[in-house]
């Protein structure tokens, strides 16, 4: 499996709505897809749930012994299986960053006990800022999906997110690297304009692409759908795909003469 975590140091970057619409977008592609809510505010149903405004099933019910993991989990939009946090109250919440805290591999039992097959393209969506749900992700991702603004907040929010990844993936070997998602961005406004191009600059090819402040976005939420489906011609879908088009290109795998030298090594 590889797990793709969709973190941010701050909130307010449309980190859920980049999950959900990279979600549905790569199961267009024909890609198996397991979307995981760890972020307690449990909003990543709202985009793909069939019925968004249950709180049932979900890690909740689980924790709470409700229910097994295989019924916690429901089919989402566009043929995504997701697994909603569900809700939980503040003696539960304690509870589970408690065991999650005493159990740093906690995710990665989790996702072997699924069973699923090896294609599957897991994306998490987490809570902004450092977290013990983020160190679990961090510890199994292969590509971290950041979400960022053109704005000098995420510029400066930065560097909290980046002694993370230094800690937990960059020693790992399975570890790719960052892929930015430029979100919400203006052409017409010139500091909007000025600050994504700095931000290319910076980051180079670990851009992944550009989300364009579009209606489309907030009013397929508001209806319930995903941006492809409720307005697939619009700006913002073009741009979910051409940033799933990228992220699959960079998951793939070496070429096989490449791999077969590599084995005779």
């Amino acid at each position: 499996m590889q797990v793709l975590p969709v973190i941010s140091a701050k909130g307010g970057v449309g980190k859920t709505t980049v999950a959900a619409n990279l979600s549905t977008t790569l199961a267009e592609l024909g890609r198996r897809v397991l979307a995981i809510d760890l972020d307690p505010q449990s909003a990543l149903r709202l985009h793909l749930a069939p019925e968004p405004a249950s709180q049932r099933g979900g890690l909740a019910s689980v924790m709470r012994r409700e229910r097994n993991w295989r019924d916690a989990m429901v089919h989402g939009r566009q043929g995504v299986l997701l697994l909603p946090f569900g809700d939980l109250d503040d003696d539960g919440l304690i509870s589970l960053e408690q065991h999650l805290a005493g159990h740093p591999n906690w995710l990665g039992e989790l996702l072997a006990s699924f069973s699923l097959p090896d294609d599957t393209l897991v994306i998490v969506d987490t809570p902004p800022g450092p977290s013990v749900y983020l160190q679990q992700v961090l510890r199994l991702s292969r590509i971290n999906i950041v979400p960022l603004l053109a704005d000098a907040g995420s510029v400066a929010a930065a560097p909290l997110l980046e002694q993370r990844v230094a800690r937990y993936c960059v020693p790992r070997a399975d570890f790719i690297g960052n892929a930015y998602v430029l979100n919400q961005t203006d052409p017409g406004r010139r500091l909007n304009h000025d600050v994504q191009k700095l931000l290319r600059q910076k980051l180079g090819d670990e851009v992944l692409g550009t989300v364009h402040l579009d209606p489309a976005v907030s009013e397929a939420l508001a209806s319930a759908l995903p941006v492809r489906q409720y307005a697939p011609w619009s700006q913002s879908a073009q741009d979910f795909a051409d940033c799933a088009a990228h992220l699959l290109r960079r998951l793939a795998p070496v070429s096989a003469p490449a791999s077969q030298a590599m084995r005779q090594r």
